[in-house]
């Protein structure tokens, strides 16, 4: 049913209130959309106080409060006080809770709508779920009395000894309001030494807290340094009835595992320094047999440097990748990346040559990294400089795919395939995959003409035994 024939059933608006009420429904999925809510229009109608839907507009980047549509309905003053107050009065009622037809929980926001005569025509609502605000409510109030019931069984520790508070590992203090020590375990008092009484102050005792804000917090953690020692400071403010009553302080000598911290990092810089060092030793070689390679006119000669400086430069990848990360691990999908990218770039010159690499992400340790970086090196070389030799263009692929404990490393191109009867002895690249596949990485290697060009195989396991 249309506003204009719900308004001249239920409602005693005239023409004009009745055109106005259709011209402000216009505008209710943009009011919609902007406040992110459910908005109505509600009419009164002719008798009580009652009132009827006539529109209505859900956000549409969200979902309704509603299940079905409520135009049409009746809004019953008893469900509904505030669009009556809001009709009677012709003010407004702002950010109230009310509860939907459907049983929800709702901000409802309610303005008049009122005639050129200043009369109340009808109303304009806003609802918004707030679900998620009353759990946050509710588990807040739950907090506040779990706090309250851990208030009071810490304070009855002063009151007879406890067992389980002397097999925590951390020293407990229970701090009354006034900074007196009410309670200290056996590593509370191991902690003071002779500086034991209740009767002081527990900062007179412990200077390291007077530089703590720790009053100021319910829950506070910081760490300190006492002497030699580093501290670890834990606190939590205990309340009751909404007061604070005292503080709990759990302090624990955290030296040791700060120290394990600081060598690990001091251990993580020399590693990234000694792969950044051999790296630019490496690249150092390869500028040296460059220089080399230039004085020779022989073709032969210039690519066996070529090849000798690929195998350089793919040991220094590894190395550079270590560098930057100081771990003993790398992810090999990038390190071929880099590899590869490197032998497209100076191997054929005057070809067109696509490589691509797929694959998930796979760690190795550092010197499986170094053997499979070698075998890769090898494998798209030999791509590169054999594959496609009448050919102006070409594709090479790279596939990593872990099965199980193991990984499966797939290159192919589409270039002029392996001869029918293939020497593989008298290749010196494939003679080093081989032997690094097998011995290095306890692997296997294989290698196959294909109805597109050739396929090489290599699988690994990813840990050892």
């Amino acid at each position: 049913m249309s506003i204009e024939n719900l308004c001249r059933k239920h409602t005693s608006l005239t023409d004009e209130d009745i055109q106005q009420i259709c011209d402000l429904s216009k505008n209710l999925q943009m009011i919609a959309d902007l406040s992110q809510a459910n908005v109505f229009i509600d009419c009164p109608v002719q008798d009580g106080p009652h009132a009827v839907v006539v529109a209505e507009a859900s956000p549409s980047t969200g979902s309704s409060l509603y299940k079905k549509s409520v135009v049409g309905q009746w809004a019953y003053e008893m469900y509904e006080p505030a669009v009556a107050r809001t009709h009677q009065t012709g003010e407004p009622t702002i950010r109230n809770r009310a509860i939907t037809q459907e049983g929800k929980t709702v901000k409802q926001s309610v303005v008049p709508v009122k005639n050129d005569q200043g009369k109340t025509i009808g109303s304009l609502i806003m609802e918004q779920d707030i679900s998620l605000q009353l759990r946050h409510e509710n588990q807040l109030r739950a907090l506040s009395h779990t706090t309250e019931h851990l208030s009071e069984t810490l304070m009855g520790m002063t009151e007879q000894g406890s067992l389980i508070s002397d097999l925590i590992q951390e020293a407990l203090f229970l701090v009354n309001r006034k900074g007196h020590i009410v309670y200290a375990n056996t590593q509370a008092l191991n902690l003071l030494g002779e500086n034991k009484g209740q009767e002081v102050p527990v900062e007179d005792q412990l200077e390291f807290l007077r530089d703590l804000d720790y009053r100021s917090h319910v829950v506070h953690y910081e760490e300190v340094r006492s002497g030699r020692k580093t501290l670890g400071v834990k606190s939590i403010s205990l309340r009751k009835d909404n007061r604070r009553i005292g503080t709990l302080l759990m302090i624990r000598d955290v030296t040791e595992l700060r120290e394990k911290e600081r060598q690990l990092m001091v251990k993580s810089t020399v590693i990234k320094e000694i792969h950044h060092r051999v790296k630019n030793n490496l690249q150092m070689i390869a500028s040296l047999l460059r220089l080399q390679m230039r004085r020779t006119r022989s073709k032969e000669v210039k690519s066996i440097f070529q090849e000798s400086l690929n195998r350089i430069l793919s040991i220094a990848s590894v190395h550079e990748i270590f560098s930057n990360t100081g771990l003993e691990e790398v992810e090999i999908l990038e390190m071929m990346k880099k590899i590869g990218a490197k032998l497209v770039v100076n191997g054929q010159p005057d070809k067109e040559i696509e490589i691509a690499f797929t694959g998930k992400p796979i760690i190795l340790s550092s010197d499986k990294a170094v053997s499979l970086a070698l075998v890769v090196n090898e494998l798209i070389q030999n791509s590169v400089e054999h594959a496609f030799v009448d050919q102006p263009y070409g594709r090479i692929g790279v596939h990593l795919e872990p099965l199980g404990y193991e990984v499966r490393v797939r290159i192919w191109d589409d270039g002029y395939g392996l001869p029918t009867e293939r020497n593989e002895g008298a290749s010196l690249g494939l003679q080093i995959v081989r032997t690094l596949v097998e011995q290095d990485l306890a692997g296997s290697f294989s290698i196959f003409p294909t109805t597109k060009g050739t396929e090489a195989i290599v699988q690994i396991p990813l840990e050892e035994g």
